[in-house]
């Protein structure tokens, strides 16, 4: 489930339905995706019917407006054109997706679970994606520069990965030095040779990424609730995960570009109601500062929030609530919000059919203990020979 913004569209999505908003016209229009187009059928992943579990897991609008993806759990990948909502391209991925992005061009790039990145044409939709690079870990973040140089990704073991784009074979440097693994990355909005990025190791960090130096660490446990982290730990447990964290890992980090010396960022977490925002002043060749400002809480987790046009969008449970920047912190948008209840009736349809998704799979690594197991077969073992 997602949702996501551009201008005045705004799209909200849930298993199979893309229900897409024009606030300006006051019009609404209902999406279905169509079926995969696959020579073999696929109806059954890990032992689930995939029919009964067919689930919606990312939608983002290209950069100026003019597509947007539609990823799901089944590796299916739609392109479509947002002014007339016609489908370009369905196309069937090889592996399932963990992040979907477009790229400053307007092409696609995957990063899947298995660790590798594929890049989709957009100008050439029936074309078949093309592998670009791979990693030895699940990816969890994927980032084409916006002078399209370098592409960025992230994995669960820790790495930031910067690589040559489109020869992505050439290797330019790493970004090390986060504990845990690396959920979100993005460039400082106001100064493109920062990079900025976060996941589970309770810091945010700024670097020079083409060298893989680190300019800066901030960190924001004293932030987050132990109440909410106890909640976590409890969850980590009911699903039979041995870790336990002392921090919440990173849901989203959103970027916005406030000015030329400043660019405004907010970060929410897994299992807590809270948004963190800071202010980041500074650039590479000077020394960068960064403000923490307030604590936004919301009625339940964010699902999903987003950064336009300098104001916050957040969907909850409850619904969509719009936030607008003012004197250094943000308030209720009462003007969007009184504009949105159109929003929210289309979000009480959909919510009722939404599967949630258990992310720790992605997140964390189950153990085994194997030995155990093997230990009790051969005592059954030797206990049937000695009768």
């Amino acid at each position: 489930m997602s949702f996501s913004v551009y201008e005045s569209y705004v799209a909200l999505c849930n298993n199979e339905r893309v229900i897409m908003h024009d606030i300006d016209n006051n019009t609404k229009n209902t999406i279905i995706l169509p079926d995969l187009e696959s020579e073999r059928k696929i109806d059954v992943h890990n032992k689930v019917d995939i029919e009964t579990y067919h689930m919606i897991t990312s939608l983002a609008f290209s950069e100026d407006g003019k597509y947007f993806a539609v990823c799901t759990n089944r590796k299916q990948l739609c392109l479509y054109e947002t002014k007339d909502l016609k489908l370009l391209s369905n196309r069937t991925l090889i592996r399932a997706a963990s992040r979907v992005r477009f790229s400053p061009n307007n092409d696609i790039v995957i990063a899947d679970k298995a660790g590798d990145a594929y890049l989709f044409s957009s100008s050439c939709p029936m074309e078949a994606g093309t592998f670009i690079l791979g990693h030895l870990s699940m990816l969890l973040d994927v980032l084409v520069t916006q002078d399209m140089k370098y592409v960025l990704t992230t994995d669960r073991d820790e790495k930031i990965r910067v690589s040559m784009f489109p020869n992505c074979y050439n290797i330019v440097s790493y970004c090390l030095g986060h504990e845990k693994f690396v959920t979100n990355i993005s460039e400082l909005p106001h100064e493109k040779s920062v990079l900025i990025s976060c996941g589970g190791d309770g810091v945010f960090k700024l670097w020079d990424y083409k060298c893989g130096s680190e300019l800066l660490s901030v960190n924001f446990y004293d932030k987050i609730s132990k109440c909410d982290i106890e909640r976590f730990n409890q969850d980590l447990h009911d699903c039979q995960y041995d870790e336990s964290v002392d921090i919440l890992p990173v849901k989203y980090l959103r970027v916005y570009y406030f000015s030329k010396i400043e660019s405004l960022i907010i970060i929410s977490f897994y299992s807590s109601k809270i948004l963190l925002v800071y202010r980041i002043s500074g650039d590479n060749n000077t020394q960068l500062k960064v403000n923490y400002l307030e604590s936004i809480t919301v009625e339940t987790e964010p699902i999903e929030c987003l950064l336009h046009k300098q104001d916050l969008w957040v969907l909850t449970d409850v619904g969509l609530r719009v936030f607008k920047f003012d004197n250094d912190r943000f308030v209720t948008h009462d003007t969007l919000n009184s504009i949105i209840k159109c929003l929210n009736a289309s979000w009480q349809i959909l919510k009722n059919t939404i599967v949630k998704r258990n992310l720790f799979p992605v997140l964390y690594k189950r153990k085994y203990d194997n030995a155990q197991e093997y230990q009790e077969r051969k005592k059954t073992r030797l206990a049937g020979n000695t009768e």
